[in-house]
């Protein structure tokens, strides 16, 4: 009986001697998700797109393997690659690959978890197109498997639970990027790669435009709009980008926005998509005509303000403001209807540095360049009415031609000779005199 009391105290006593257990702590998980995040960053997709020219090559091999069941040598980015080819707009409703398309729904009704289930997730959203029967179908089969998508995608299922309900999606995506500072980046963060690519995303951009568009008058509207547009780091929106615009540009249809604000929309509206005075395809192929004439009335004063603050700065004559003030005030009587500058050398490395605010101004093609005279005068070409109008900086005479007349220079060109101008002139008149060559200007337009 003392024996065994005195081996269970010193057991005990061992015990306390030994170290507590302690529960053994996962360590921090930031570094793995920053690892998974960089690799899905740097390989967003499941399996590259196909160009183009390959993919009838693939639709038919898959067609091959399908009636064959042959599947020797493939793998699963062949497979999905061969998806992303028979689902595309050219293919998905051709009836000689129907035996394809059942094939892949069945295969995503029956296949593990991994590759394949998320490359078709990709498949789906980048095929989207609201009301087709294919998006219906691969929507259908895909919801069937929601649990085993695997982590591509799940932070974009938590985001739109709605994802595989089409209608729906549609309309809660537009949502979340009218919600969020820049859809883009919101976008890609939730995993698609290509947010302006992406048929879902293409989808949910209407929604977006219609609902931002009430707003546009509203500075941080506008901000939402350019940065899915023209994202900081992505591409620019030209496919689909006419509307906004329009919306854009309807805001200002009845008013006009302060000099600073209308040079701002100017600039970034013709840095993405370039000038239409100089470029009629893209998405001034269709453009309203009424909206597009704001823009170009916009730009009209925007080039002569140009033209003025920079003869005002360089120019020390007690005739060059009433000469500045006149054309100004002719332009808000309507009576300028176009204008296009082309500077010297001098005026455009002083334009470059002192008038354009904005980096993103190419002045190689935002103005023409004027070449006679060493770079040393610049010269305002505009249309008024069925009058070309030529005044320059300094001396330069201003000249009127018909607009008919083989001798006036044509606007929107990219060089100059303000001599060869003045040596073809058959009506000119210099300032000498301000009250009489203004009578003259209004006279003679």
């Amino acid at each position: 009986m003392n024996e065994a009391r005195e081996n269970s105290v010193a057991a005990s006593a061992y015990m306390q001697r030994l170290l507590p257990l302690r529960t053994r702590a996962l360590p921090p998980l930031d570094r793995i998700r920053r690892s998974v995040e960089g690799i899905l960053s740097r390989w967003p997709d499941a399996a590259p797109k196909p160009e183009e020219r390959d993919r009838e090559k693939l639709a038919l091999e898959m067609l091959s393997r399908v009636e064959g069941w042959r599947w020797d040598d493939i793998s699963t980015q062949r497979v999905i690659s061969a998806a992303v080819a028979v689902f595309d707009e050219h293919r998905r409703q051709r009836a000689d690959l129907e035996p394809v398309h059942s094939f892949y729904l069945s295969e995503i009704a029956t296949r593990e978890p991994g590759a394949f289930l998320d490359g078709m997730v990709g498949v789906y959203m980048d095929s989207f197109a609201p009301g087709s029967l294919h998006t219906r179908l691969l929507a259908r089969a895909l919801s069937e498997r929601i649990e085993d998508i695997g982590g591509r995608f799940r932070k974009l299922l938590a985001a739109l639970p709605s994802l595989f309900r089409p209608d729906t999606a549609v309309l809660e995506l537009g949502k979340l990027m009218l919600d969020a500072d820049s859809a883009y980046e919101l976008l890609k963060s939730l995993g698609l790669s290509r947010p302006h690519t992406s048929g879902l995303a293409k989808a949910a951009q209407e929604v977006f435009f219609q609902r931002v568009s009430p707003d546009l008058a509203e500075e941080s509207a506008r901000e939402k709009l350019f940065n899915w547009l023209t994202p900081e780091k992505g591409p620019v929106l030209q496919a689909g980008a006419g509307p906004a615009v329009e919306a854009l540009l309807s805001v200002w249809r009845q008013k006009t926005p302060s000099d600073a604000l209308r040079n701002e929309l100017s600039e970034r509206i013709i840095s993405a998509w370039n000038d239409p005075r100089l470029h009629s395809g893209g998405i001034w192929s269709g453009f309203d005509t009424e909206l597009r004439a704001v823009l170009l009335r916009w730009l009209t004063h925007q080039d002569m303000k140009f033209f003025c603050d920079m003869v005002t700065a360089t120019q020390d004559s007690h005739m060059w403001p009433p000469r500045r003030d006149f054309w100004l005030q002719l332009y808000e009587d309507k009576m300028i209807d176009e204008a296009w500058v082309a500077f010297g050398a001098e005026a455009r490395r002083f334009a470059q540095q002192n008038l354009v605010r904005s980096g993103g101004t190419d002045m190689n093609r935002r103005f023409g360049r004027q070449l006679d005279r060493g770079g040393s005068t610049s010269i305002l070409i505009m249309r008024m009415g069925n009058k070309i109008v030529v005044d320059g900086c300094h001396s330069y005479k201003t000249h009127i031609f018909r607009v008919d007349d083989k001798r006036a220079p044509k606007l929107y060109e990219r060089s100059y000779y303000c001599d060869d101008i003045m040596r073809v002139s058959t009506n000119s008149k210099s300032h000498t005199s301000i009250p009489s060559w203004s009578q003259w200007v209004l006279q003679n337009v």
